[in-house]
């Protein structure tokens, strides 16, 4: 273990299968079950067996962005990326030169004026109902017209507004009726 770092070299990896030999490795030296593994990696029972399984004629579940990192946790181990110049020198004589620096993704894109403009989706909506039948339009609103509904209702949830009604008496079509003055 170096001064520098908490860690402790346990084992180099330079495949798929040798990763899953050191995570059963590691569950070995441990001294432990899968079933500890997973409870505390938070994984599904029965999911580190099938993730650390080799079988040449399938796989059943490969190491994922999610499984790796609960598998790392439960094992507590950690990756560390190392250059291995010996090994990337033969590698490296194939690789050809950049020609200008590599930029984000979305470094040069410019989003287009139309594209998010209230008069452009206005004029859009109307060209869209104009070519429904008059059908095709009912059912649309109405469907608006209940997603509007269930909107205000979340929202009124939320605010705490129907619990001071709760002991009032529904009218049956799913409204508050308004309380009886005795």
């Amino acid at each position: 273990m170096n001064a520098q770092t908490p860690y402790e070299l346990y084992r180099v990896i330079t495949d798929y299968e040798a990763l899953q030999d050191g995570f059963l490795d590691r569950i070995e030296d441990l001294e432990t079950t899968f079933e500890q593994i997973e409870m505390a990696g938070e994984l599904p029972k029965g999911y580190a067996a099938k993730l650390l399984m080799k079988s040449q004629k399938r796989v059943v579940k490969a190491l994922g962005p999610h499984s790796l990192g609960k598998m790392l946790k439960g094992t507590g181990l950690v990756l560390a990326l190392v250059v291995d110049d010996a090994r990337f020198a033969p590698v490296k004589e194939q690789l050809a030169k950049r020609r200008r620096r590599n930029q984000p993704a979305n470094a040069g894109s410019v989003r287009p004026t139309w594209l998010f403009k209230g008069k452009k989706a206005r004029e859009m909506g109307k060209k869209r109902f104009s070519l429904m039948t008059d059908l095709e339009r009912l059912r649309h609103q109405r469907r608006a017209g209940k997603a509007s509904a269930r909107a205000r209702r979340r929202k009124a949830m939320a605010n705490g507004a129907l619990l001071a009604q709760v002991g009032q008496p529904s009218s049956g079509d799913g409204t508050i009726a308004a309380p009886r003055e005795c």
